[in-house]
């Protein structure tokens, strides 16, 4: 069922290599393990014309591209594409990437990297008004190809063992856990630990504390004093983890109430497999105590991959007022403002997603459900154009999340 797949990306790589509008360099972001290199290898492969591929893992390829004219020349006069994979450890990346788009007008470029905190920054000033972002995931739901029949399935997967490409494809829960196991020990900080200084065994605890909180509101102070360090540590260190796709941080939605929280955040793990992987926990669904927690995670992020594909630009929150009144998901696109609420099924064990009001329906693959949730009545005062709260279940997870 997992064996095929298309990745998304791909077009969008493909139509911004071709468009007639404004060159730019194509930047190409992502964690590891999730597919750019093999991304790029097939786009590079399917191009007619005059094309080199660099690696800069390799001090060789790293030399073609030192910032002086003779360099650049001898590389660029002769291509009409240049891909360069791992591109943030090219020293002077940034400069040498806008000294070519600047000096070969009809040199198309793409460069990716793991850690987007530090090509970013490397890239960021230089490549002003000169760069085409594109953030590379692990699988979303829809490249999957969910049909009504594997939809569960699928859901299911994911809350458990995440969408790594390597991890979606093999056979067996032993080898999955293997796998996420050894992405967890080797690959996952590896960025982190060779471009930053930190205290690794410190920045691991912090994800292990994330992964049990997942869905709530997190303390930095609290979270500071279990590792016994300094908010301004903590807050450095998530910058690194966001940077390197390991999480994605929320803030509180807050406009016209002096009662809305607006200094909250809610971490999010970029993929659940990883997140069970720092925890050990991969167990499935009805032996679990944390499924409302695992499900509020996969539909936001699952959201942002689907709206980030898309092109969509849009701001995630979540909404909760000093007398706890509270939504678990708004989205602000396009001027305007939606909130949505996430429900794993209606007796359930655990969490159900932060949920208010009652509640009616099933769980995950048992057919059609009726779930409805009552808005808080601040919500409709305050921003009454939103309408009412949507829920989001297993079971009509198709429109929200492909």
């Amino acid at each position: 069922m997992f064996q095929h797949f298309s990745r998304k990306l791909g077009a969008q790589l493909a139509a911004a290599l071709a468009s007639d509008a404004p060159r730019k360099v194509v930047t190409l972001f992502g964690a590891r393990q999730t597919g750019k290199t093999t991304l790029m290898q097939e786009c590079f492969a399917g191009l007619a014309g005059r094309k080199e591929f660099l690696n800069g893992d390799f001090d060789t390829d790293c030399v073609l591209l030192e910032p002086t004219r003779e360099a650049l020349a001898r590389l660029a006069v002769n291509l009409d594409y240049l891909f360069v994979d791992e591109a943030q450890n090219v020293p002077d990346i940034g400069l040498v990437l806008k000294l070519l788009h600047d000096t070969y007008p009809a040199l198309r470029i793409v460069a990716s990297g793991s850690a987007s905190f530090d090509l970013r920054a490397s890239t960021g000033e230089p490549l002003t008004g000169r760069q085409r972002v594109l953030e590379m995931f692990p699988l979303s739901l829809g490249e999957l190809s969910p049909r009504p029949t594997t939809l569960s399935t699928l859901i299911e997967h994911g809350l458990i063992y995440g969408a790594y490409p390597e991890v979606v494809t093999l056979s067996t829960p032993e080898e999955k856990q293997r796998h996420l196991l050894q992405l967890v020990s080797d690959y996952l900080l590896k960025d982190i630990f060779a471009l930053v200084e930190t205290n690794r065994e410190r920045l691991r605890d912090l994800l292990r504390l994330l992964a049990f909180q997942i869905g709530s509101e997190v303390s930095f102070g609290e979270i500071a004093g279990a590792l016994r360090c300094d908010i301004k540590t903590v807050e450095r260190y998530l910058h690194f983890l966001e940077g390197a796709h390991v999480v994605l941080r929320v803030g509180a939605f807050a406009r016209n109430l002096r009662k809305e929280i607006s200094k909250s955040r809610k971490i999010y793990f970029a993929d659940l497999g990883i997140r069970n992987a720092l925890i050990n926990a991969f167990a499935p669904p009805p032996l679990r105590d944390d499924m409302g927690a695992l499900w509020e995670n996969y539909a936001v992020i699952e959201r942002h991959k689907k709206l980030s594909l898309e092109g969509v630009n849009h701001s995630a929150y979540f909404w909760r007022t000093y007398d706890q009144q509270e939504i678990d998901y708004v989205e602000e696109s396009g001027g305007q403002i939606r909130a949505y609420e996430f429900k794993w099924n209606s007796g359930g064990r655990g969490r159900s997603g932060g949920g208010t009001g009652n509640t009616a329906g099933n769980t995950a693959g048992a057919g059609p459900a009726t779930v409805r949730v009552k808005t808080p009545k601040a919500w409709r005062v305050a921003y009454p154009q939103s309408g009412e709260v949507s829920v989001v279940t297993p079971n009509d997870a198709l429109d929200f999340l492909v």
